[in-house]
């Protein structure tokens, strides 16, 4: 099954309190709040955008946060908050990218050098480069989506690996 990434929106001044430890993330019944599920795709998709596995500059870091320093006590690998604005910063980075923009940053053979989640680097295979960026690029869509949503209703994002 693998890890999955998943985000939901919800009031940023929720966001805030569950930021400054005001609140308890496992405290809310996270099946209440709009979400989208990026199957494993999150780390690859950080990655690409960012080239690193995790702390991307923002705005583009904002899109898949996974940062050190700003993470939330819940499940086994935490939580990471983005305010409104962030994800508003997000929004606008990413809606220039296009396909062709995407494919000019995708490095697959970096990518497999530094054990990108989810590629095996002792499996992967010649197909699995177009394989891979089909699959991000299907979720890097979703997340457009859901981020424009968020945008348009003001709140903010959880996002967290389960």
């Amino acid at each position: 099954m693998g890890m999955r990434g998943y985000y939901f929106a919800m009031d940023d001044n929720l966001v805030q309190q569950i930021a400054a430890g005001d609140l308890a993330l496992k405290s809310l019944k996270i099946d209440d709040y709009p979400g989208l599920d990026i199957d494993r795709s999150w780390e690859a998709i950080h990655y690409l955008l960012c080239g690193d596995i995790s702390d991307g500059e923002p705005p583009l870091g904002y899109v898949v946060p996974l940062t050190s320093d700003k993470g939330i006590d819940f499940g086994s690998f935490g939580a990471f908050s983005l305010r409104a604005e962030q994800v508003a910063e997000a929004l606008q980075a990413i809606s220039e990218l296009d396909e062709e923009q995407l494919r000019l940053r995708y490095n697959f053979p970096a990518m497999v050098k530094d054990e990108v989640y989810p590629l095996d680097p002792d499996t992967v295979s010649d197909r699995d480069e177009d394989e891979l960026f089909a699959y991000m690029l299907q979720n890097f869509i979703e997340i457009r989506r859901f981020y424009g949503q968020t945008v348009a209703k003001g709140k903010g994002l959880i996002f967290y690996i389960f």
